[in-house]
C-alpha cells in the first residue's frame, strides 16, 4: 500500500499556471481544422511501391509505409496561429504558443487527421460544405480540397475497408452458395448498411486498446529494436522474420521523429530573444535527444516517451478509443524518484500533465454529416485509468493519483477521458470521497468503477485474476484485463430491431413490412403464451442478429490482417513480441472482441409489457390490438399507452417486495442469453460452446451506448413499453427516464444485475441536481452502498436543469460545459439537438438525508403518470438518494 505523502488529497491550494490557462483559452477558441498530412504521405508511398496492386499486404511494407510517414510529416515543436469562427465566418489568430511538450498529432493547432483506408471517404460529398455546416463544422481550405477531390480519395474507392469487406462478403457467399449464382445475396452487409439492425467498428478502425509504455519509458526504443534485431535472426518462420523486421522499421521512424523535433526545437531557440523561452525550447530539445530512444530518467522525460509514442501510434490507426491506461501506476516510480530528489515540485508536476492533456486532446475525430446524429459531439475517448488495486490485490492508490484527479478537474476537458477504480473493502473512504468532490466541481467525471465486481467479471471469462486486477479502462467504459487486445467496441448491436423483428416476423418497420430481413418465427398474434411463444421467439431473432454481426466482424478483421497490420501497435503491446506475431493476428496475451446492446431498458420493459399486458391475467389486450396500437403510434389508444407508461412494471421501478419481480427477471434474462449469444460461457463451460472471433479468441458483451440510442431511436417506431416512435432509448444500462420516482430503486435493480454477464463494461448514468457543499456527505454514503451491493459502474451530470436549456439556447456561454453522455464525456454545444433533448430529459434526483425527504410542490411532477405524495415518508432505505424534480 503506497504511501499518501501530499499534505491535502485536494490538492485545493493548487490552481492553473498562468500557462496552463492561456494553452486552455486557446484550445477552446480554436476551431478544429482537417489535416490531409497523413493521408497524402499515405496515398504518395503506397502509388510509389505498388500497395495498391498488392492482393495482400505485409506487416514489413506497413512498417516502411509508417516509417516514410514519420521521417516526412513536418516536426511542429510550436504554432503560430489557429482558426476561430465568429459571427462574421472563420479568422485566423495569432497565439504564443508555450507547449512543454513538442511533436503533434497533425499539422494543426486543432486537427482532424483522415485516413482514407477507413471511412475518410465518407466526407467526399462534403468537401464543399464541411466548413459551414452548422453542428461541429470542420474548416477545409481550398487547395486541401483539391489534394482530396482529385489527388488522394480517387485512389481508394476500391482499397479502403468497407469495399475489401463487401468484396469478401460476396466472395463468401458465392462459395457457400456454389457458382452457379453470380451475385449472391450479402446479407451481413446489407444490414449493416441500413443503420438499424447493428454497427461495426472495423470499417472505421482497428483500435480501442490499452497500449503498454512500461518498457519504453524503463529501457527506451532502441533496446525494443535490439531484441527484435536478435528475434529476427534467430527465427526460421518467414513471417516472424518479416514481424520482427517491421518493428525495428517503425520504431527507427519514431526515434527519427524525435531527433527531428530536437532540430526544430534547437533551431527555434536559436533565433528566440526572449531567455526564459530560448532556455525552455533547448530543454525540450535536450530531451528529445534522450528519448523517446533511451530510458527516460525523470518524470517529464517518462512523459514525453509516452506522448511520442502516441502520436505514432495515432498515424497507423484512427483516432477512436485508443486509451492511455493505468497512468498513476506507470509514472509513479520516477514521479516519486524527483520529488524525493527535490528537482519536481507538485506544482511543476501538475503543469506538466495539464500540458500532456491538452495536447492528447490536439485533434478531434473526422465524423461525417451523416454520422452526427450517431456520433456527434465526441472526443476521441482517451480513456485514463487512475486507483483501484494492484496485480497483488492490494491498495495502489498513490500521490499521483490525486495529482491526475486534480489535473482533470482543473481543465475539465472530454479528452482525456477520466476513469477512476474503487475498491470499497480495499481502497481508503477518503479516496472514494475525493472523487465524489471531483465529480461535483466538474459536473461529469469522473466515471467510476467497482474493482470487485469488475475482476468478477473479467475472471468468469477466463482472464487470470492477477491480470485482471491490473485492469484498465478503455474508450467509454470497457475494462480489460492488463495484457488484453479487446477491441472493445467491434459490435454495436440494437436490441430493438430484434424486438422489431419478432413484433413482425422476421420484417421491420424501417425496412418495410412486405420484406423479409430475417427468419420468420411466427405470427405473434397466433402464440399462446408469453415463454413459449413471443419470448421463445425473441431469442430465436436475437441470437439471428447476433450472428449477422458476429460474421461481419469477422469478415472485416480478417481483411485488416491481410491489408492493414499493426506494427506500431505491436510494439507497445505485450505479448506480440514473445509470439512474433501482429496484435490483430492475435499476438496479444489475452484475446477478445466487444460488443455493446443498444436499448436495452426499453427492449426491457417491453417484454415485460407484452408479458403482463397480452399474456397476463388480468384484463389482457389481443396482440393484434396491440400491435395495431404499435403501428398507429399509439393514436387513438392513449387509454392502452398510459397502462403501458403507468401500470405496467418496470427496470428500476419494481417492489422489492415481490418475490418474482418479472421485470428484473426479464432483464436479467436479457443479459444470459446476449452473453450466450455472443458465445461468452464462463470458463468452467466447454470451450466448444464458445464462439470464435477471428483472432481466435471469444465475444464480450457490454452496456453503453455512447450516443447511439438517441441515433437508434430515431429510426425504431412506437414499442412496447409505451415509447413513441423516434424517440431516444435509455441510455447504457439506466432505467428508463421517469419510470422511477426513487433513484435508489434504479441504483438497487443494477447493481443486482450479475456481472459475469457484463464483462465489456456497463454505464450507468445518474443525473442529480447540485447541491453544492452539502452534497458530499450524502453521495460519498450513498456510492459506498451502491458499490458494496454489487455495482459495476456509475457516472453522473450533476448540473440542473435550467442551466442545460439556457445552453441551448445560448452554446457561447458554455463553451466549456462538461456532460456525460454514456460513457464518454462531451461538451454539451457540440451534441446534435436529439442527444440535447435525451439528457434534459433524463430524470433530476436531488440527494436529501434520509429522514428529511420532504420536498417542495416544485420537485412534485406527475413521474411518468405515477402520482406522487406531497409527503415522503422515510423508509427502510434510507441512503440519501430521494425523489426526482
Amino acid at each position: 500500500m503506497p504511501s499518501i505523502s501530499l499534505p491535502d488529497i485536494y490538492l485545493t491550494d493548487f490552481e492553473l499556471t498562468p500557462r496552463v490557462r492561456n494553452l486552455k483559452n486557446i484550445y477552446f477558441k480554436a476551431m478544429p481544422e482537417i489535416c490531409v498530412e497523413r493521408a497524402e504521405l499515405v496515398t504518395k508511398f503506397s502509388l510509389e511501391n505498388g500497395l495498391f496492386k498488392k492482393g495482400r499486404i505485409s506487416i514489413l511494407d506497413k512498417a516502411k509505409l509508417y516509417r516514410h510517414v514519420l521521417e516526412n510529416r513536418l516536426p511542429i515543436v510550436r504554432h503560430t496561429h489557429g482558426l476561430e469562427q465568429g459571427q462574421n465566418g472563420m479568422k485566423n489568430f495569432k497565439f504564443k504558443d508555450t507547449q512543454l511538450f513538442a511533436g503533434s498529432t497533425t499539422q494543426k493547432f486543432k486537427g482532424v487527421p483522415l485516413y482514407p483506408e477507413f471511412q475518410a471517404l465518407a466526407l467526399w460529398p462534403e468537401l464543399e460544405t464541411i466548413s459551414n455546416r452548422v453542428r461541429n463544422p470542420y474548416h477545409l481550405d481550398d487547395r486541401d480540397k483539391e489534394k482530396l477531390n482529385y489527388h488522394i480519395f480517387p485512389h481508394w474507392i476500391n482499397d479502403n475497408i468497407l469495399e475489401l469487406a463487401r468484396e469478401r462478403c460476396e466472395l463468401e457467399a458465392l462459395k457457400t452458395l456454389g457458382l452457379g449464382r453470380t451475385r449472391p445475396e450479402n446479407k451481413p452487409m446489407r444490414l449493416l448498411q441500413q443503420l438499424v439492425f447493428f454497427l461495426t467498428s472495423k470499417m472505421d478502425c482497428i483500435s480501442h486498446a490499452i497500449p503498454d509504455f512500461c518498457r519504453a519509458i524503463k529501457e527506451g526504443l532502441r533496446e525494443i529494436i535490439k531484441d527484435a534485431q536478435e528475434e529476427e535472426d534467430r527465427a526460421t518462420d518467414k513471417s516472424k522474420q518479416q514481424f520482427y523486421a517491421a518493428i525495428s522499421e517503425v520504431l527507427e521512424g519514431v526515434i527519427d521523429y524525435s531527433h527531428r523535433l530536437a532540430d526544430e526545437a534547437k533551431k527555434l531557440a536559436d533565433a528566440e530573444t526572449d531567455d526564459q523561452a530560448k532556455n525552455e525550447l533547448l530543454e525540450i530539445a535536450e530531451i528529445h535527444r534522450k528519448v523517446p530512444e533511451k530510458p527516460a530518467g525523470t518524470f517529464r522525460e517518462a512523459l514525453t516517451t509516452l506522448w511520442i509514442c502516441w502520436t505514432a501510434i495515432h498515424l497507423e490507426n484512427p483516432d477512436i478509443g485508443l486509451s492511455l491506461g493505468r497512468l498513476d501506476q506507470v509514472l509513479y516510480p520516477l514521479y516519486r524518484k524527483d520529488i524525493e530528489r527535490k528537482s519536481l515540485t507538485i506544482e511543476s508536476a501538475l503543469e506538466l500533465l495539464c500540458c500532456l492533456w491538452l495536447k492528447i486532446g490536439d485533434h478531434v475525430p473526422m465524423v461525417p454529416q451523416a454520422a452526427e446524429q450517431l456520433f456527434g459531439g465526441g472526443g476521441s475517448n482517451q480513456a485514463i485509468t487512475i486507483g483501484g488495486v494492484d496485480r497483488e490485490g492490494k491498495d495502489a492508490v498513490n500521490d499521483l493519483t490525486y495529482l491526475i484527479l486534480r489535473s482533470i478537474e482543473l481543465l475539465k476537458l472530454r479528452d482525456p477521458n477520466l476513469n477512476a477504480r474503487y475498491y470499497h473493502k480495499i481502497n481508503r473512504p477518503e479516496y472514494l470521497r475525493r472523487l465524489c468532490k471531483a465529480n461535483i466541481n466538474t459536473g461529469a467525471t469522473p466515471a467510476i468503477h467497482n474493482d470487485e465486481a469488475i475482476i468478477e467479471a473479467l475472471t468468469a471469462k477466463g482472464d487470470p485474476e492477477e491480470l485482471a486486477r491490473d485492469y484498465g479502462i478503455v474508450g467509454c467504459v470497457e475494462p480489460v484485463s492488463s495484457g488484453t487486445y479487446g477491441s472493445c467496441a467491434s459490435i454495436l448491436l440494437n436490441l430493438a430491431s430484434a424486438l422489431e423483428l419478432t413484433l413482425f416476423n422476421g420484417r421491420h418497420r424501417h425496412t418495410g413490412l412486405d420484406l423479409i430481413i430475417s427468419k420468420e418465427t411466427g405470427d405473434p398474434t397466433t402464440f399462446k403464451s408469453f415463454d413459449d411463444g413471443f419470448k421463445k421467439a425473441f431469442e430465436q431473432q436475437t441470437r439471428w442478429l447476433v450472428e449477422q454481426a458476429t460474421t461481419l466482424n469477422n469478415i472485416f478483421g480478417r481483411i485488416h490482417q491481410d491489408f492493414y497490420p499493426t506494427p506500431i501497435l505491436s510494439a507497445f503491446f505485450e505479448g506480440p513480441m514473445d509470439k512474433g506475431m501482429d496484435l490483430i493476428r492475435g499476438g496479444a496475451n489475452i484475446n477478445s472482441s466487444g460488443a455493446t446492446i443498444i436499448g436495452l431498458a426499453d427492449v426491457a420493459d417491453s417484454l415485460t409489457a407484452i408479458e403482463t399486458v397480452v399474456f397476463g391475467n388480468k384484463d389482457p389486450i389481443p396482440f393484434g390490438k396491440f400491435l395495431n396500437a404499435l403501428e398507429k403510434d399509439f393514436e387513438g389508444y392513449e387509454p392502452l399507452r398510459r397502462r403501458l407508461m403507468d401500470k405496467t412494471p418496470k427496470y428500476g421501478n419494481e417492489d422489492p417486495l415481490v418475490k418474482d419481480p418479472v421485470a428484473e427477471n426479464n432483464v436479467r434474462w436479457l443479459l444470459q442469453i446476449l452473453d450466450e449469444a455472443f458465445g461468452g460461457k464462463g470458463k468452467q463451460e466447454k470451450e466448444e460452446k464458445k464462439k470464435d472471433h477471428y483472432r481466435g479468441g471469444h465475444y464480450r458483451v457490454g452496456y453503453w451506448t455512447m450516443t447511439i440510442h438517441a441515433g437508434f431511436g430515431r429510426l425504431i417506431g412506437a414499442t412496447p413499453n409505451g415509447r413513441k416512435a423516434g424517440e431516444s432509448f435509455a441510455s447504457g444500462i439506466t432505467p428508463v427516464s421517469g419510470v422511477t420516482p426513487w433513484l435508489v430503486n434504479a441504483r438497487n435493480a443494477v447493481a443486482s444485475l450479475p456481472a459475469k454477464y457484463i464483462s465489456n463494461g456497463m454505464a450507468f448514468n445518474v443525473k442529480l441536481f447540485p447541491e453544492g457543499e452539502r452534497m458530499l456527505d450524502r453521495l460519498d454514503r450513498s456510492l459506498d452502498q451502491y458499490f458494496s451491493m454489487g455495482g459495476m459502474e456509475i457516472q453522473f451530470n450533476i448540473i440542473s436543469h435550467r442551466d442545460l436549456a439556457r445552453a441551448v439556447e445560448h452554446p457561447e456561454e458554455y463553451p466549456d460545459l462538461l456532460v456525460r453522455v454514456s460513457g464518454y464525456t462531451a461538451y454539451f454545444k457540440d451534441l446534435n439537438p436529439e442527444m440535447q433533448k435525451e439528457i434534459i430529459a433524463r430524470t433530476e434526483f436531488l440527494l436529501l438525508p434520509g429522514k428529511q425527504r420532504h420536498l417542495l410542490p416544485f420537485q412534485l411532477p406527475r413521474i411518468r403518470g405515477q402520482k406522487v405524495d406531497k409527503r415522503i415518508q422515510p423508509d427502510s432505505q434510507a441512503d440519501g438518494f430521494s425523489q426526482p424534480i
